[in-house]
């Protein structure tokens, strides 16, 4: 009687091993999943961020247009240059937020820009005559413009990487 009981025991054990074995290979399973699903959305919003950096990159450099190197002072009477300055500053908060985005090793170009920025920005806003106003507008939309490719890079990377 006592070898019946051990016996049943032994296969009770045996079932038991091997039902948690089951049900560690489904708990991996599905923990791996999880994981996969939160590096998916990781991604995602990476690639809303930058896509929202190149969107706002575009907006900006189309309101700097107005003091860039296509006016003349008869298409500049009118245009507040303090308020421009003010949206390139706001920009320049917005990308210097998202510039973990941009590091390549030792470089940072939001990081870059914005620093490119700081004096023109403050330059345009207290500019009074048409050649000053010109001169820092043609500066900021040059600077912003030369980054537009790499903020296009960068999206394009992130969204063919989704």
């Amino acid at each position: 009687m006592e070898s019946v009981i051990s016996i049943i025991g032994s296969i009770a054990s045996i079932g038991g091993a091997v039902w948690a074995f089951i049900e560690a290979k489904k708990s991996i399973n599905a923990a791996s999943k999880a994981e996969k699903l939160r590096d998916e959305l990781i991604s995602r919003r990476k690639m809303v961020e930058v896509s929202q950096v190149h969107s706002e990159t575009k907006r900006v450099l189309s309101v700097v247009s107005k003091v860039g190197p296509s006016c003349n002072a008869k298409l500049l009477k009118g245009v507040n240059c303090a308020d421009i300055a003010k949206e390139v500053e706001v920009f320049a908060s917005f990308i210097f937020e998202q510039s973990g985005h941009f590091t390549d090793f030792f470089e940072n170009k939001a990081k870059e820009l914005c620093d490119d920025l700081k004096d023109d920005i403050e330059s345009l806003s207290e500019a009074v005559n048409f050649e000053d106003k010109k001169s820092y507008g043609k500066s900021i939309y040059y600077k912003i413009q030369n980054f537009m490719p790499v903020v296009k890079q960068l999206s394009d990377d992130k969204k063919e990487r989704a």
